[in-house]
């Protein structure tokens, strides 16, 4: 485990900070949008404001009786409307009035009648980044008189300057709005989700530096929102692992006395087996008779005296290679396992007369190919293989059968790759029992060490080491099926080519 303290990152780091910039990011490109659009309609409120002055001045003129005004009072009009000339056009005349004898050129026609969007949002960009001061005319209808059409030409300097001036003004206006708007956003979001982050995060951090420390379980809060749930569901957690490290704490110092204790408890045993052999060849019918079952509750005290020692060791032993078939192996531990099964029950359940006609009760059928060759540990899958069909013997089955099912796959190359041609074979060695099956109890911890035992008085070590024997040889342990009518367990192990 990787001990090196952690710490908060600074704030610079901090998703607070990243969270502020990306607030304020994203409320000043909403603000983009809307000052494109105001700065069109701008555009477009100006020159119509320059169309009403200049129907304006052109009432003037109309309202004289020869329809004749001075040229001073003339161009103070256009002055002061701030247009150069004005045509106004009504059916059966048109007025002109313009401040200098020859009228400026045009350089752009801008129509107010009849504009779209669009080009509205494309004409205000352009006249934003005019360089030029051109002369445009402007044709539309005054809102005083939507039923007459008038002309201006009105110098572009004067409204490039307004509306840079409008554009200052909103983009000051939207960066106070985008800084406010960003501060409550981020105020808000900081409180609701990254301090409370930042608070669990820091339990995790106090937690993982000392887990047995039950000050550092995290108060799960009152919030009922996704941060409560993870909250709660954290503080559950941690709850659990300091249950199951401190039931590992008490195992760990458990097997530790319980190795000591197999130890000599094994030494002890095998002198009482040497003495209780010399019983044996007493005089005395009634202590020969005893013997065969003492030498059998100390036999099986030796054997679970063996698990234990060998399950302590923090690592399998190193394997010792040989090939073999697996054949061979199997029937070999059916010898064995039959022959302790059925000279216990004849020594202790018949008489001299019926040892001779009665049949042992026990079987354990094999059908399994001849040819089928592994490469493994002889003694470490003898014990494996011993443990799976010993085990339903003991718990009450009269018949194991063992099957087999050949598969192959693919073998991977480098890198993960398929080599093409190149299979790899597995054998899954079923084994089945017509015994009473597995308790749930059993089935909940099945490989789990002094709590998988699916028997009364059995340490629960037989399948935890057969699992751990097998899946040092690259191999699979699996329970495929329980029930009343008995157990399958099945053994899947790779065979050598």
């Amino acid at each position: 485990m990787n001990n090196r303290h952690l710490k908060l990152p600074p704030w610079a780091k901090s998703l607070s900070a990243r969270l502020l910039v990306l607030t304020v990011s994203f409320v000043m490109l909403a603000e983009v949008f809307v000052f494109a659009p105001s700065v069109a309609r701008f555009r477009i409120d100006w020159l119509k404001a320059h169309l009403d002055s200049g129907y304006l001045a052109a009432l003037a003129l109309e309202a004289t009786p020869d329809q004749m005004i001075p040229d001073d009072l003339e161009r103070e009009l256009l002055s002061n409307a701030g247009i150069e000339a004005v045509i106004l056009r009504r059916e059966d005349r048109k007025l002109l009035l313009q401040r200098d004898d020859m009228p400026a050129k045009v350089d752009k026609d801008v129509q107010l009648t009849n504009f779209s969007i669009p080009m509205a949002l494309m004409e205000g960009l352009s006249t934003l980044t005019q360089t030029e001061n051109r002369v445009l005319r402007v044709v539309g209808m005054p809102s005083m008189a939507p039923d007459f059409e008038i002309e201006v030409l009105v110098h572009e300097d004067r409204l490039i300057e307004a509306m840079r001036n409008f554009g200052w003004r909103v983009f000051g206006l939207s960066l106070m709005i985008s800084f406010f708007t960003a501060g409550l956003v981020y105020f808000a979001l900081n409180r609701l989700l990254v301090r409370p982050m930042r608070t669990l995060t820091h339990d995790m951090i106090r937690f993982r530096e000392d887990p047995q420390d039950k000050s550092s379980l995290i108060d799960p809060g009152e919030r009922d929102d996704e941060i409560g749930v993870a909250r709660q569901e954290l503080a559950m957690m941690q709850q659990d692992i300091q249950a199951m490290l401190n039931q590992r704490r008490r195992l760990a110092a458990l097997g530790t006395a319980a190795t000591k204790i197999s130890h000599d408890l094994r030494n002890a045993l095998a002198t009482s087996m040497l003495m209780t052999e010399q019983l044996a060849r007493s005089q005395d019918d009634e202590v020969r008779a005893v013997v065969p079952r003492l030498l059998s509750s100390m036999e099986r005290a030796v054997y679970i005296s063996e698990q234990t020692l060998s399950f302590a060791r923090e690592t399998p032993p190193p394997r010792d290679l040989a090939t073999f078939t697996l054949i061979e192996l199997i029937e070999e531990i059916r010898d064995q396992i039959l022959l302790h099964k059925c000279e216990q029950l004849l020594d202790g359940a018949m008489d001299d007369t019926q040892k001779d006609d009665e049949p042992c009760p026990t079987r354990i059928e094999i059908d399994l190919p001849e040819d089928v060759m592994l490469e493994a540990d002889y003694d470490m899958l003898f014990r494996a293989f011993s443990n799976l069909m010993r085990n339903p013997i003991e718990a009450g089955a009269t018949v194991v059968t063992i099957t087999h099912n050949i598969q192959a796959e693919p073998e991977a190359g480098t890198e993960g790759r398929t080599e093409s041609g190149k299979t790899r074979s597995f054998i899954d060695v079923i084994i089945t029992d017509n015994g009473p099956g597995l308790p749930e109890k059993a089935i909940k911890n099945l490989f789990v060490p002094f709590a998988g035992s699916g028997r009364e008085g059995g340490t629960g070590l037989g399948l935890a080491i057969a699992r751990e024997l097998i899946s040092t040889h690259n191999g699979e342990l699996l329970l495929t099926a329980t029930g009343p009518d008995g157990a399958v367990f099945t053994v899947t192990l790779p065979i050598s080519s």
